[in-house]
Formats: C-alpha cells, sequence, structure tokens
C-alpha cells in the first residue's frame, strides 16, 4: 500500500514540475534575445529559482490543508470536539506568502477553542513571520546591525536571483520586535571535569544608550578558560551584563562543569579596576584554592609608556618593578615630574597605577602568565555595541548580550530558539537529551512521507 501510495505521490510530483517548469520556461526562451546576452541565462536562473519557491509554497499549502483535514474523521476529534468554523491563515515563510485553510474546534468538555493545525506546527497566535525566519533574524542578529540583518533576511524570502532590490518584507522594527520577545533555550553541562587551575579574564565596555538621558552603561564581562594552547583558549566561556547575573551565571557554570574541590587555584587577571579586584571573594570554591590576581600586561605596558615616554627609562623601570626595587622607581618618577613638569598629573596617575597593582603585576611575571583581555571580552561586545554610531535601548542592550554571549559560546542559536518556541519560560536542556534529529534531512523525508501518506489516504 506505502509503494503504491509513494509511486502515485511521485507522478504527481512529476507532473506537477514538468507542467510548472515546461509553462514558464516557454515564456522565458520566447523572450531570449536571439543575438546573445548574458541576461538570458539570469532570466533562467530567475525563472527556475521562482518556479521553485512556487512548487514548495503551493505543497505547503497542500500538505498542511491535508493534515488538517485529516484531523476531521479522526476519534479523537470526534469524541472531543465539536467543528466551529474554517478561517484561512496567511504566513511568511522563506519561500514567500502562503495562505492557507484550517478549521476551529470546539471542545465538547468545556465550550473552550482550539486550531489543530495551529497546534500540531506549533505555530503561534497570529504570528504572520514563520519560526524559521524568526530563528534567522537571532541568529544574524547576534553579529550584526538591523539594517544589516534587514538585508540578509529580506533578500532570502522568494525569488532570491533578482538584480533590482526585492521587497522589503522585515522592517528594522520588526527585527528588534521579534530580538525582543525571544526566548532561547539554554544547554547544560552534565559532566564535570578535574581541572587543577582556571583562568579568569574580566573587563568591562561601555555601550552607547537611546531614550536613557544619553547616559552610557557599563557592560561587565569574564572569560573563563583551562589554559592557552596553540595561542587559543581552551574550553573558553564567556559571560556578561549590566548587572551581577554575570557573575552568578559564571559561578553556576563552573560549580556544575568542575569538580570544584580539586581547584587548587584561580588565576584572575583584570585591568586593576576594583570591582575586578573584588572578584577575588567570590572564587574560593574551597579551603585549598589559591586566588591569584595578576594586572594584565597590555595597561602594565601602557601605563610605562605613558609615564616615561621614552623606551630606554620603560625597560629601566620594567627592571625596577620585576626585581621589586620601589625606591629606585619612584626616584625615577620623582625625576620626570622635575624634567617635565606639564605632564606632572600624567607621571603621578601612572606612578600611582604601577605602585597599587605593584604585587599583581608581578604574580603576571611569577606565574607565567598571559591575559588577551583586548583580543576577547572587549571585541565581543565591541564588535556588536560600540562599533554600531547609534545607541540601544537597556532592553535591547540584555537581549542581544543574551545572543551574542550564546553565539561567541559556540551554541546554535537557530535551535536554541526553535527549542523553545513554545515554551512560557527559558528551557534549560541537557546535552545528551536534545533532539536534532529533527533537523536531520533523513529525519524530515520519513515524516513528510508518513504525512503525505495519511493525506492521500482521504
Amino acid at each position: 500500500m506505502n509503494n503504491i501510495i509513494l509511486q502515485n505521490y511521485r507522478d504527481l510530483l512529476k507532473k506537477v514540475i514538468l507542467d510548472t517548469f515546461s509553462s514558464n520556461l516557454n515564456k522565458e526562451i520566447n523572450k531570449f534575445d536571439i543575438n546573445g546576452n548574458v541576461m538570458n541565462y539570469i532570466s533562467l536562473l530567475s525563472n527556475i529559482d521562482e518556479s521553485l519557491c512556487n512548487f514548495a509554497k503551493n505543497s505547503l499549502i497542500s500538505i498542511i490543508e491535508s493534515l488538517d483535514k485529516a484531523y476531521l474523521p479522526s476519534k479523537e476529534r470526534m469524541s472531543k470536539y465539536h467543528v466551529k468554523s474554517h478561517h484561512q491563515r496567511t504566513i511568511m515563510t522563506i519561500f514567500g506568502e502562503i495562505t492557507f485553510e484550517r478549521t476551529f474546534y470546539k471542545s465538547k468538555i468545556n465550550n473552550k477553542y482550539f486550531c489543530y493545525i495551529d497546534r500540531l506546527l506549533g505555530l503561534k497566535k497570529y504570528d504572520y513571520f514563520d519560526p524559521y525566519l524568526k530563528a534567522l533574524v537571532i541568529e544574524y542578529s547576534a553579529n550584526n546591525s538591523m539594517p544589516k540583518v534587514c538585508k540578509y533576511i529580506n533578500d532570502l524570502i522568494g525569488n532570491r536571483v533578482k538584480l533590482d532590490e526585492g521587497f522589503k518584507f522585515f522592517s528594522r522594527q520588526t527585527i528588534r520586535n521579534i530580538i525582543l520577545e525571544s526566548k532561547l533555550s539554554i544547554t547544560k553541562n552534565e559532566v564535570k571535569k578535574d581541572v587543577e587551575n582556571l583562568y579568569i579574564i574580566a573587563d568591562e565596555k561601555w555601550i552607547h544608550t537611546q531614550n536613557n538621558n544619553n547616559k552610557d552603561v557599563m557592560n561587565k564581562g569574564i572569560v573563563v578558560f583551562e589554559g592557552i594552547k596553540n595561542n587559543k583558549l581552551i574550553n573558553k566561556r564567556v559571560f556578561g551584563s549590566r548587572d551581577n547575573s554575570f557573575l552568578n551565571n559564571t559561578l553556576d557554570y563552573i560549580y556544575e562543569s568542575y569538580n570544584t574541590d580539586n581547584l587548587k587555584n584561580i588565576f584572575l587577571m583584570g585591568d586593576g579596576a576594583a570591582w575586578i579586584k573584588n572578584l577575588r571573594n567570590e572564587f574560593k570554591f574551597n579551603k585549598n584554592t589559591n586566588i591569584i590576581y595578576a594586572l594584565d600586561k597590555f595597561h602594565f605596558k601602557q601605563a610605562l609608556h605613558h609615564l616615561c615616554q621614552n623606551n630606554i627609562l620603560e625597560d629601566i623601570l620594567t627592571h625596577y618593578v620585576l626585581k621589586d626595587i620601589r625606591q629606585d622607581f619612584n626616584k625615577v618618577c620623582e625625576y620626570l615630574i622635575n624634567s617635565f613638569p606639564n605632564r606632572l598629573n600624567t607621571i603621578l596617575e601612572k606612578q600611582k597605577y604601577i605602585n597599587n597593582n605593584w604585587i599583581y603585576i608581578n604574580n603576571l611575571y611569577k606565574y607565567n602568565l598571559s591575559c588577551p583581555m583586548e583580543s576577547q571580552i572587549s571585541h565581543i561586545f565591541a564588535d556588536l555595541f560600540t562599533s554600531r554610531p547609534k545607541g540601544y535601548s537597556i532592553k535591547m542592550i540584555d537581549k542581544l548580550n543574551e545572543i551574542r554571549l550564546l553565539y561567541k559560546n559556540g551554541f546554535n542559536l537557530k535551535k536554541s530558539f526553535i527549542n523553545n518556541f513554545n515554551a512560557n519560560e527559558t528551557l534549560i536542556i541537557n546535552n545528551e537529551f536534545l533532539n536534532y534529529n529533527i533537523y536531520e534531512k533523513k529525519y524530515i523525508y520519513n515524516t513528510a512521507l508518513k504525512s503525505i501518506s495519511r493525506a492521500l489516504e482521504i
């Protein structure tokens, strides 16, 4: 029986494809420039692309309506629901806009209404853009401005072979609403690892805002990793937020991912800011854990350069700091003050900065630490936020923070969005329970075949 149904479906497909393509192709060929022109080739591409989109839309409508009709004579429907009415629904898909008819039912028990096909397909009430298009918006917004997201998504919809700018289905406001309303699932590690050392980099980035009295907000960030190999951070994980939630998320991750009783050393590195130094109180996971704070080399070298503005003097002062000769270091600073009174404030400021971080500078060299702070935290947030000329609302900063961090931590944003699409709260999913086979071609083919078989039996 299944073989007969499959053969009938194949014959139907062949007929639809041949009729559609041959009709459109004949029209295009009749328009060809007989003298030869590359536009003949572009026309062929566009025609095939448009025909495929139309075929996909018509097939999608037919299957959805067939699935809706297949529920009507089912035992479940007949025992629990009355047929209430039939209504059309229009949604935008990656192939273009489709309109299909579906049935509404009324419960015999509590008189509540529901639409079977909307529930079966997980389509939310009143949504015009389908879940996959929304997932693409989330994925692309992790690394692009909203105008770029608009252009990218608009160019994907429908006929993609076009020389002129296509129709704008998405606006920046639509993109903004989709981002703000999104809920993304979180993947949780179940297997804890044994490591003796963890490395933590902390830094902040200031972000321009809108509707906030033009005040910039500080976005704090942390990178946790197990070491550096071939100039790459091993098992890197990034956290960040405007408030202290970044710290709670970091601690949760460490407790979930590592056997904290076995942690011997936590190497904390930053630019000397008070909030970063205070983090030392948060990472004492057991009584034997050593919390070692170190100033990153970039800010140490930068302070020396501003202090001396002379390569030879910089080398001398570096020697004094690393050999713990503080008295001679301060004498050189006095010499600089007397020699360059016009630079008094800068010299005093950098002298104080190095003296206040003296021990932490030495820790950096003592433990042979590397702190790639500028290439990590700064770029993670700067690429998206501070490289844009306009500011963001506070809500958008928080949501883009979430999306950006999932992206930078290697999560599949489309799957995170789709997995959580029908949930009312953020889901936490264990790695071993993630059912990603719904994205495999074989699974899609078998599922579609079953649906089509049921539809053809009606």
